[in-house]
């Protein structure tokens, strides 16, 4: 134990005295502003016009990005042999003189994007032939077309990553990356490509990631890169996607061929390992509906060198002959499908994401996921389903996400929710359904189609939005603890409902869900966060929410005249950090509350300068308030000494005209008075 204590006290000591070292190196800095570590150099951002040869000797990484370095030369890095990466980013470079890599032959990593090597690529090529370790070369955005890669990677056998994203290539064909049999990782993303020869992969045996997306490719015939794991086709114009009829076991894991132009499902290897295929906003669906089946083969005719090879399809037939049993993540969301096959879902059986949202689907049958025990996430929104059908086989314990919002349902299978004890966020948004209550005796006549949420303990996140509801009953929410709730366009005439999640609420909306002016207790809710009250007819603000701690409110489209906040110290404005308030009748004269909202620096208005104030049936913005309107509103809403101000004058004026009166009369009024009060003497 005594020895190895000794040992643990050495190391610490080391580790301390190389921590010390090191930091001591982080505080270095050359003579031309480079920043200096160990072995390494940030020289970024400081217009230098050549490379510095004031750095130490034993660098090992320089970052030269964003300067205006035009040229190398052979004495550029002679003096930094140990040099093994290099990164020129964004210095109008042009030229790399041929030995100019000569005194760095230990370069592995080297970062050309966004400079015009194009214009001496032919030097630039002789250069790299000197670079016998690089693996990781990035050409992007250089202005190069395909001769000129050819050119450049001629001799490139070490290189593992290369990037040539943002060029100008528009043809690739099998002498590109001929001799590249070490590259692992290839991006064209971002060109002009809209051919692919036959061939043009075959060389590189042991690519693994290829990208090919942001291009103009028209169709994919000839799949055939079995040791491919991840292939990105997104953003071309596909039509059509098939794969090489190989008995080959394919290493594909991920394809992306979302955002084209794709009429039917891609014909993938039989054999693979897929587990994330992402299909969205192309034009798939299945036909077989609409066409005659038995006479539905098109023969797509392939041309290799000499050679022709037509095969025959049938483009119709809605069996799925590849192997599905692998996939995890299928998006096929933006497409046109109106209904999906029997057993095209039921292959799946390792399905954990499934997105078909965005589509034209009538129904939908649940029971088409009977094999799919893993499910997480379903997206059916934005369809047309008018009906979901459901039998006793499908179990959805696994199920966390469901999303049925934008449809035209009006019932939902009976026991739909029996099985989904682990369902956390749900969504039946606009929706024309009806909740079911408890209470058996107050059931109305349309309670056999109506939605019961008791068996969703787990239950997290609702959202009921534009549903047609009216909350009048108790209870049909007991047994959930909600924490997100959306009720917004509904009818909601009070808050009972809502008291058995009213504790556990974090997120509640009742946007434009209050048909009349209410008054709302939200005394119990201690755990709201978010609250929104927007579009409703408010008048009178909930005092309530005072002493809540919100952290976001929206008033915004009620008909409040002022809000009852005097002071900071109030607990809503203690936590409150976002407030919206425009489109409100505030009144001018009553606007005390906005200087407490200001004097808060926690509480964010976003929509401060469209809040306005009415000022004598005259609507003016808050922040654009001139001078003279608070001095108006002094006399408006009256001070008492400003009372007395405007009352003294009037009687010293109205004394006084007595007074003078009395002067001028005098005579007349003594002798009418003594006249009056004469009165006869008794003897």
């Amino acid at each position: 134990m005594a020895i190895a204590s000794i040992w643990i006290s050495l190391g610490c000591m080391y580790l301390l005295l190389t921590w010390c070292n090191n930091a001591i190196e982080a505080k270095r800095s050359s003579q031309t502003g480079c920043k200096l570590s160990y072995r390494f150099a940030d020289c970024r951002f400081l217009q230098l016009v050549s490379v510095p040869r004031d750095l130490p000797n034993d660098i090992e990484e320089l970052l030269l990005d964003f300067n205006q370095i035009q040229s190398i030369s052979k004495t550029s890095l002679s003096l930094y042999p140990d040099l093994k990466s290099l990164s020129l980013q964004s210095n109008g470079l042009e030229l790399i003189e041929p030995d100019a890599f000569q005194g760095a032959i230990r370069i592995e990593s080297l970062s050309l994007q966004n400079n015009n090597i194009a214009a001496e690529y032919s030097k630039t090529s002789e250069a790299l032939l000197y670079t016998p370790s690089l693996k990781n070369l990035d050409l992007s955005t250089n202005g190069l077309k395909m001769h000129m890669v050819t050119s450049l990677l001629g001799n490139m056998r070490t290189l593992e990553n290369l990037c040539l994203d943002h060029n100008i290539i528009m043809h690739l064909d099998d002498t590109v990356f001929a001799g590249l049999r070490e590259l692992k990782q290839l991006s064209v993303q971002w060109n002009y490509i809209y051919e692919v020869e036959s061939g043009t992969f075959d060389h590189l045996i042991k690519l693994k990631t290829l990208n090919l997306a942001f291009n103009s490719l028209p169709c994919i015939l000839d799949f055939g890169l079995t040791q491919l794991r991840t292939l990105n086709l997104s953003f071309n114009q596909l039509e059509w996607f098939q794969s090489r009829e190989l008995d080959k076991e394919f290493s594909l894991e991920l394809l992306d061929i979302s955002h084209n132009q794709l009429l039917f499902f891609p014909l993938l290897p039989r054999v693979h390992h897929i587990h994330t295929l992402l299909l969205s906003d192309n034009r798939m669906r299945f036909y077989s509906e609409l066409f005659d089946t038995d006479s539905s083969y098109v023969n797509f005719t392939i041309m290799e060198n000499n050679s022709t090879n037509t095969t025959a399809i049938n483009v119709w037939e809605e069996e799925i002959k590849s192997d599905l049993s692998t996939l995890q993540f299928l998006d096929m969301s933006r497409n046109q499908f109106t209904y999906l096959p029997e057993e095209f879902i039921v292959k799946m059986i390792s399905l954990i994401q499934l997105k078909l949202d965005w589509n034209c689907l009538d129904t939908f049958s649940l029971s088409h996921l009977r094999g799919s025990n893993s499910l997480i996430e379903l997206d059916l929104s934005y369809n047309r389903i008018s009906e979901l059908l459901m039998d006793d086989t499908p179990s959805f314990s696994s199920l966390h996400y469901f999303n049925m919002s934008r449809n035209n349902l009006q019932t939902l299978p009976k026991h739909m929710f029996n099985d989904m004890k682990g369902l956390r966020t749900l969504d039946l948004s606009h929706n024309r359904l009806s909740l079911c209550c408890k209470q058996v005796g107050a059931a109305r006549s349309d309670d056999n189609n109506c939605v019961d949420m008791r068996p969703l303990t787990s239950l997290k996140n609702l959202y009921l939005s534009g549903c047609g509801l009216v909350l009048d009953a108790h209870c049909i929410l007991d047994g959930t603890t909600l924490t997100h709730l959306d009720l917004s366009e509904n009818h909601v005439k009070d808050l009972s409902p809502l008291q058995d999640t009213c504790r556990t609420l974090h997120f509640l909306s009742l946007r434009n869900s209050l048909p009349y002016n209410l008054s709302l207790d939200f005394s119990s809710y201690q755990n709201l966060r978010y609250l929104d009250l927007a579009e409703n007819n408010l008048t009178n603000f909930p005092t309530s929410l005072i002493e809540l701690s919100l952290q976001s409110l929206d008033l915004r489209q009620n008909n409040f005249t002022s809000l009852p906040l005097y002071n900071t110290y109030h607990g809503l404005l203690r936590t409150l950090n976002v407030l919206y308030l425009s489109k409100n009748p505030f009144e001018c004269c009553e606007l005390s509350w906005l200087n407490v909202l200001k004097e808060s620096s926690s509480i964010n208005i976003p929509d401060l300068p469209q809040v306005s104030c009415n000022f004598s049936n005259h609507f003016m913005l808050v922040q654009r308030l001139p001078e003279s309107i608070p001095h108006s509103c002094l006399w408006k809403t009256g001070d008492v000494l400003l009372y007395l101000l405007l009352i003294l004058p009037i009687c010293v004026t109205f004394l006084v005209a007595l007074l003078l009166m009395f002067l001028t009369f005098r005579e007349i009024i003594l002798q009418k008075l003594k006249r009056r009060c004469r009165r006869s003497t008794s003897y």
